[in-house]
């Protein structure tokens, strides 16, 4: 049977429903699998003294892996493989901030898309699902959008600190020379999906994690993208988030890339 969870904060008559954690380890593998197929460079064929040769395209110049839930999925978009701002972003990163859809090059700027966000997941069950895939990819860099969930089914935030600090130790080690960086929780009250939420309780609850996540941000020495304060702007931009009120549309999703973006830009990591 599949795990229920209350969702405290919010509409307290919702629930989610959650498979339990082999169900989505398999579907993990599974879209790990699709995502490496699907971004990987076909085989090119060459005429060579009347005989077809076939040739390796070339090896993506960057390996992307986005470790996170349905925000990093692409839940409210039409198509979340190509509309989630993972998929955004690393259409940006392969073509110098441009993150229109365009024709996939073959050559050096070729980027690698491995998109972990699963509905429902939580840093927790993160650390049996989605980090050993991560791992396992050899990856140039990391994104890790993981709190919401966390947050909204009351996990205390001393319990989510040790799951983050797990999950970065365990990158750190194992992947030596990966780029790490890290969201934290955008404010929440500006979402429509908690009109009816005891604000103040829900914003020390955001502050309360976003400490937690700057401390282990410090500790680790990655870097942050502070969404709290650059999606402030959702006040005057409604078409932000999709019809659920909680998760970004698409124009969001591609504004939440932008945000991504600029920050790794800014530090200087890409």
């Amino acid at each position: 049977m599949y795990r229920v969870r209350q969702q405290r904060i919010g509409n307290p008559g919702s629930r989610r429903i959650l498979p339990p954690v082999w169900v989505r380890g398999l579907y993990i593998l599974c879209l790990a699998m699709l995502f490496l197929a699907g971004c990987s460079s076909p085989l090119t064929g060459q005429e060579h003294n009347g005989k077809l040769a076939i040739q390796a395209a070339p090896q993506a110049r960057m390996t992307y892996v986005a470790i996170g839930a349905s925000d990093t999925y692409g839940t409210g978009s039409k198509n979340p493989r190509t509309e989630s701002w993972p998929a955004v972003l690393s259409r940006m990163l392969a073509h110098n901030g441009d993150g229109k859809m365009q024709e996939q090059s073959l050559g050096q700027n070729t980027v690698r898309l491995i998109n972990l966000g699963i509905p429902g997941m939580d840093a927790h069950d993160a650390l049996g699902v989605e980090l050993p895939v991560a791992i396992d990819a050899h990856p140039n860099l990391i994104t890790v959008w993981l709190a919401v969930n966390d947050l909204v089914d009351n996990v205390p935030p001393s319990s989510y600190a040790q799951d983050l600090e797990h999950l970065l130790q365990d990158l750190q080690t194992k992947l030596p020379h990966v780029r790490i960086v890290i969201a934290n929780v955008p404010d929440l009250t500006l979402l429509p999906r908690f009109n009816s939420t005891d604000t103040t309780q829900l914003a020390r609850s955001v502050a309360s994690y976003n400490a937690v996540i700057q401390s282990v941000v410090d500790r680790h020495h990655v870097v942050l993208i502070d969404l709290f304060q650059a999606w402030q702007e959702l006040t005057s931009h409604p078409e932000f988030i999709s019809d659920d009120g909680f998760h970004p549309s698409a124009a969001g999703y591609a504004r939440l890339a932008q945000l991504f973006y600029q920050g790794m830009k800014q530090h200087r990591i890409i």
